[in-house]
């Protein structure tokens, strides 16, 4: 692929990121901006212009099965997502994850660009709520001429590319952190300790409240970015402050020495007001504070 176009004038996010998708697959891909016909034929892909089939300005647009309709950027995702999947993780072999992850960035990132692109209120909110589409308008220049207006649409497809770069790579990560915490939960005593280790900061809420439907994990304990290694609840479910058990009551506000002293372990360092975290300097320090809990 060599040539695409989108429209010239001002853009939004969906003709800026389907150019950031298609230029992070194609790495000399050429863009033009212009709705000149002639022009339009000399492209080898055609997106939110030109009537064709990765524009949606027409009747007979195509929806999803929730309803919500494709744009350009949404149209480009479902043909060109796996490609981009492959040339920017190329770690992720399994067919069925790259679809997974493919699906996912469509329903939590892309479907709220083209819902907005095409009229679709999907934000609400009793406060403003600055989108992703609102944050692509604020590179458009007030007033700017075509050069100015020409420049800062790339300025802001370069950033698109990090935006599109890291959603994909969240998802693309959790299934290495998946196996991970995984093997784990099947390798640990969790029954007994009621406690689940960590070498590694992961996200791993998730797949502690999938994996672990009897709640025997009461508490996590793992090293956070500071090398502080922390205790921290689990959640009864997704979504939610409550905790399968709170850390103990006495334990809230207090830090250092005092919380060492308390406590009755050496180098603890704080423990939140709400019950919900911990920390030690060291990982045994740790998982002490995890087993008192338990049986608090």
């Amino acid at each position: 692929m060599k040539k695409m176009a989108v429209h010239n004038g001002t853009f939004h996010a969906d003709d800026v990121f389907g150019v950031a998708l298609m230029q992070s697959i194609y790495n000399n891909l050429e863009v033009i901006r212009t709705r000149d016909e002639e022009l339009l034929k000399t492209c080898d892909v055609v997106s939110d212009v030109g009537n064709g089939k990765y524009d949606h300005h027409h009747l007979g647009k195509e929806r999803r099965e929730n309803g919500i309709p494709y744009c350009g950027f949404g149209l480009l995702w479902r043909d060109f997502g796996i490609s981009y999947i492959n040339s920017q993780f190329p770690q992720l072999t399994n067919k069925k994850e790259q679809q997974e992850v493919s699906q996912k960035v469509d329903t939590i990132f892309i479907q709220q660009i083209d819902a907005h692109d095409n009229g679709v209120d999907v934000m609400t909110s009793e406060v403003p709520i600055m989108t992703i589409c609102d944050v692509i308008k604020t590179y458009v220049p007030a007033g700017g001429n075509e050069t100015e207006i020409e420049n800062a649409f790339f300025e802001a497809v370069e950033f698109a590319k990090k935006i599109l770069y890291k959603v994909t790579k969240k998802y693309v990560d959790s299934y290495e952190n998946y196996r991970m915490v995984k093997h784990q939960i099947e390798t640990q005593n969790i029954k007994e300790s009621r406690i689940l280790v960590l070498e590694k900061t992961v996200p791993w809420k998730d797949t502690v409240l999938e994996l672990d439907q009897n709640e025997d994990i009461l508490y996590v304990v793992y090293q956070d970015v500071t090398g502080l290694w922390c205790t921290q609840t689990v959640q009864k479910e997704a979504n939610s402050f409550a905790a399968r058990k709170d850390l103990p009551k006495t334990w809230g506000g207090l830090n250092n020495d005092d919380l060492s002293n308390h406590i009755g372990i050496d180098n603890c360092t704080f423990c939140h007001p709400a019950l919900f975290i911990c920390g030690n300097k060291t990982k045994e320090g740790a998982i002490e504070m995890a087993k008192i809990a338990v049986k608090n």
